[in-house]
């Protein structure tokens, strides 16, 4: 694709643009425009005094009462100047206007955009509070610098507890101060207005106003919805015409709500597809209450298998879809996953690997039977590894609270009762990171694309090894960058295969969910070009000999915020016959902590910015190897179990500049 230089010059200008405008400078508004309900998703409405688009900015003067009987016509109806309906991309001439202005040339588009436009913008209402600029706002703002030279402010962030609803609080709304009274700004909008809702040359309406992923528009007394495909009166503009009402009425400025996809600049215009998924309906309305897991649960290790993945239409009824918000904002229809088939039949948790790709919008992405899972990153990739209860009627569900994301789901083993566990179950036993396999210490680093089988059956009994592992796999020596794999030995590749990426000169410390053959072995496949080191250590096994291992308990995610917590002051620990443990009691019902729990089961998210950095869970000495090791620019994802002593003490130390977020997902009784 070739671009004009105009258009080049838009990358830089609207780096910079997206931090410029600091959240506290946004103008003060009224809250931004709510469609009629006819426009919304399922009847969707936003709050009752939602009803108006944003007056735009601060003014020095109060807004004047509207006179009585000013004919204040009903949000959403078609009704013109004299009430009479409009074409869709009419708009009558500005009766302010004092002379004819030429219309200066409006914004270069780039070379070879596709024959197809987006689809019309649905309405989607500001839900979070989000005020950074967003890049599409930040590129749309360049290009109206580079194509009108004499404009002055176009203002985005809003801070959040200013005013009422506003896309501006999600940094995807512009104000651009322009005046429609002032002849040359005048034809300054009319220029850019007819090049946005204009037909093209291949017969696509309002075609650039779509490949922008603009939802609507207000300017001079009238508003343009994507959603209607029409200008309309804005808020009884047409009878308020004493200058007072200019910034009320948009006759000072033109508003400019994005859609969350022309926000993350996903839009045709700068790249994106024209034709990007559809959102996903619900195939069923999943449960909400978690499976109950008894006196504690058997662990099932399998070959880690992708059960979702909304890009292919994986584990879905329908072709490829995007896990999406309501319109008006919040959880929208959720994708849902029955779990319970196969070696799942009796699962009542699942330990799963959650990733989200190409969302338009910061959001947080909750499981429905436990809540809030992960936080979702606009235009990046973002992992995460937890345990998750199932729900009553088998399923696990996701949902996100604002613009769309696809999402991909591997489980990576199961939790039974145990007595349904079968022969591939195991009982998880703790083994305080005991290192089984050192290639370093042996002198046999792991060439470029060597596959090599590595026992990591500790604690084989005459019932036979364990079933599978929680391990953490270190690599070092790296002189460049790579990933490895980690795979049941026989298992054919699959997608959902434990993958640790690793840089060139830096160490990585992942932990891994594994899968043993029947000789406690595991296959490690190095995919770098160039040889590494890699180090294995035990956190836990799942012992085929009951009576050595302990079950696992699942809970609703608790934050370990603290540097030193107790685990009894974090969740209602129970003990074997499933009666609360309290302060009075727990040292009488303890089997290795005060709190009858013999570990914690940690789901840990832990990123580093400009350096890299350790992170060490434990609870009685500090072991010789971190639970982590996170090189900079880097996020690594992954349970720990943390063996506690008689407290149930849970302490994390961290080495060097690394932001961790950890939460008790499990214990171990």
């Amino acid at each position: 694709m070739r671009f004009s230089a105009v258009t080049l010059a838009l990358v830089a200008s609207a780096a910079f643009l997206a931090g410029a405008n600091p959240a506290t400078a946004a103008p003060l508004g009224e809250a931004d425009h709510v469609p009629d309900e006819s426009v919304l998703v399922d009847g969707e409405a936003g709050n009752s005094d939602d009803s108006v688009l944003d007056d735009g900015h601060d003014h020095d003067h109060a807004v004047p009462d509207a006179p009585e009987g000013n004919g204040t016509s009903d949000k959403g109806k078609d009704k013109g100047k004299d009430g009479a309906k409009k074409p869709g991309n009419a708009k009558e001439p500005n009766k302010n206007k004092k002379d004819d202005v030429p219309l200066p040339p409006p914004p270069a588009v780039a070379d070879g955009l596709p024959t197809e436009v987006d689809p019309l913008a649905g309405y989607q209402g500001q839900f979070i509070c989000s005020p950074e600029t967003k890049v599409g706002a930040a590129k749309l703002t360049a290009l109206i610098r580079a194509t009108y030279e004499t404009t002055y402010d176009i203002w985005t962030p809003r801070d959040c507890n200013q005013g009422g609803r506003s896309e501006h609080k999600e940094g995807r709304a512009l104000d651009w101060m322009i005046n429609s009274a002032i002849p040359s700004q005048n034809a300054q909008a009319e220029s850019f207005l007819n090049w946005l809702l204009a037909t093209d040359e291949n017969g696509n309406e309002f075609a650039m106003a779509r490949r922008l992923g603009i939802m609507y528009i207000g300017w001079g007394d009238e508003i343009w919805e994507s959603y209607t495909q029409r200008w309309t009166e804005l808020k009884g503009c047409y009878n308020l015409q004493d200058d007072g009402y200019d910034t009320y009425c948009h006759r000072d400025h033109i508003h400019i709500s994005l859609t969350w996809d022309g926000a993350a600049a996903q839009t045709s215009f700068w790249g994106g597809d024209p034709s990007p998924a559809p959102f996903c309906s619900a195939s069923r309305t999943p449960s909400s209450t978690p499976a109950n897991p008894g006196d504690g649960l058997d662990f099932v290790a399998i070959a880690p298998k992708r059960v979702l993945d909304t890009q292919t239409g994986r584990g879905l009824s329908q072709q490829s879809c995007r896990l999406a918000a309501r319109s008006s904002g919040g959880a929208g229809a959720p994708v849902v996953i029955n779990v319970a088939r196969g070696p799942g039949e009796n699962a009542k948790a699942v330990a799963v690997r959650v990733t989200t790709a190409r969302s338009n919008s910061p959001a947080t992405l909750s499981a429905v039977a436990t809540g809030a899972f992960d936080e979702i990153v606009m235009n990046a990739k973002r992992e995460s590894v937890s345990i998750l209860p199932v729900a009553t009627d088998g399923t696990i569900a996701f949902t996100t609270d604002s613009g769309s994301t696809h999402v991909t789901v591997d489980v990576l083993g199961y939790f039974v009762d145990p007595a349904s566990g079968g022969p591939e179950a195991g009982r998880l036993l703790p083994q305080a990171n005991r290192v089984v396999y050192d290639s370093a210490e042996l002198g046999a680093p792991l060439a470029p694309g060597e596959k090599r089988v590595v026992d990591v059956g500790l604690a084989a009994t005459a019932d036979g090894p364990p079933a599978g592992v929680l391990m953490n796999l270190t690599v070092t020596g790296t002189q460049k960058a790579g990933s490895v794999l980690v795979r049941k030995v026989g298992e054919k590749s699959s997608p959902a295969d434990a993958r640790i990426r690793y840089r060139g000169k830096a160490s990585v410390t992942e932990p891994v969910i594994a899968a043993l053959d029947n000789e406690g072995r595991v296959l490690v496949i190095n995919r770098g070009r160039a040889p590494i080191d890699v180090t294995l250590t035990l956190q836990a096994s799942a012992v085929r000999t009951p009576e050595l291992g302990s079950l696992l308990v699942p809970v609703d995610p608790v934050d370990v915020r603290k540097g030193r917590s107790l685990l009894t002051e974090l969740v209602s620990v129970q003990h074997a016959a499933g009666e609360d443990v309290s302060a009075d009691t727990m040292t009488q019902l303890a089997r290795v902590s005060a709190s009858g729990a013999s570990a914690a089961v940690l789901r840990v998210n832990a990123a580093s910015v400009k350096k890299g950095g350790e992170v060490t869970f434990y609870s009685l000495a500090q072991p010789d190897h971190p639970s982590l090791i996170v090189p900079r620019k880097s996020r690594v994802t992954g349970l720990i179990i943390v063996p506690l002593d008689s407290r149930g003490t849970i302490r994390r130390d961290v080495v060097g500049s690394v932001d961790v977020n950890a939460q008790v997902v499990a214990y171990l009784l």
